[in-house]
């Protein structure tokens, strides 16, 4: 399976589908080339659970890359116990913008909510004041409907900003309105706002261009090595096929 669009993460059964569209529809705007991936890791399909229940699981990496973007990437994971849609932007390394960061998971007891301008730099190189007020006031706006989830762990707070929306939810009708309704329209505002800071940012010196090469390969390595996904889709795909996906396909610019 070559196209996203043709496929059930497509369809409105799948939980993040309208996500997905918007995503790519927006980026589509924005002169995107598709990034040509080897086909075992743009779709995959496999079996998963326990010798009397066994289930069926199929994932699909959707990448592209621009003037401005290394990787932009969507893999979205669909089963009857996991549903999956992590998107991470990374910009080119002579533009001073942050990392665009989603992950929406469905676990078999929960939503797990993350939404941010993931900083690649310190908050004071990487966001201007007015910046930071307007994410912070969006994040704002969506924990007055979306419960807050309890503080992030001090070792990966550092990687994302005080705009990050962070929520967990019940599996429930309640939390089904609130991630079609305030979760949605909060995606597609940081999203709007991210590509339009993105596409009008100038190029920036050599010297600072060096130190977020740093720090983008300082985020990246953290995340090969402590990805915290890595034991669900090791579940789900197996040992050898997930850490080749983190490694080589997830968190590498290549």
């Amino acid at each position: 399976m070559k196209d996203i669009t043709n496929s059930l993460f497509y369809k409105k059964d799948w939980r993040w589908s309208d996500f997905l569209k918007f995503t790519i529809e927006k980026l589509n705007q924005f002169d995107v080339n598709k990034k040509v991936l080897p086909p075992e890791f743009v779709f995959k399909e496999s079996i998963y659970g326990s010798k009397k229940l066994k289930n069926k699981v199929q994932l699909f990496n959707w990448s592209v890359q621009s003037n401005k973007i290394q990787l932009a990437r969507a893999v979205c994971i669909n089963s009857p116990t996991y549903s999956v849609f992590n998107f991470l932007i990374i910009p080119k390394t002579n533009f001073n913008v942050p990392f665009f960061g989603v992950d929406f998971v469905t676990l078999p007891n929960l939503h797990l909510i993350v939404l941010d301008f993931q900083p690649s730099l310190t908050l004071e190189k990487q966001f201007d004041k007015k910046l930071l007020i307007r994410i912070i006031n969006m994040k704002n706006k969506c924990h007055r409907t979306v419960p807050s989830a309890e503080k992030m762990p001090i070792e990966v707070r550092k990687f994302f900003s005080p705009g990050v929306i962070w929520s967990k939810l019940s599996k429930d009708k309640q939390s089904e309105k609130l991630i079609s309704g305030e979760i949605y329209q909060s995606f597609t505002e940081y999203l709007n706002l991210y590509l339009e800071i993105l596409f009008k940012t100038k190029e920036v010196k050599l010297s600072l261009q060096n130190e977020i090469i740093q720090g983008q390969k300082y985020y990246l390595d953290y995340r090969k090595e402590k990805d915290p996904a890595r034991p669900m889709l090791t579940n789900l795909f197996g040992k050898e096929f997930t850490e080749l996906l983190i490694n080589k396909v997830l968190f590498t610019t290549n």
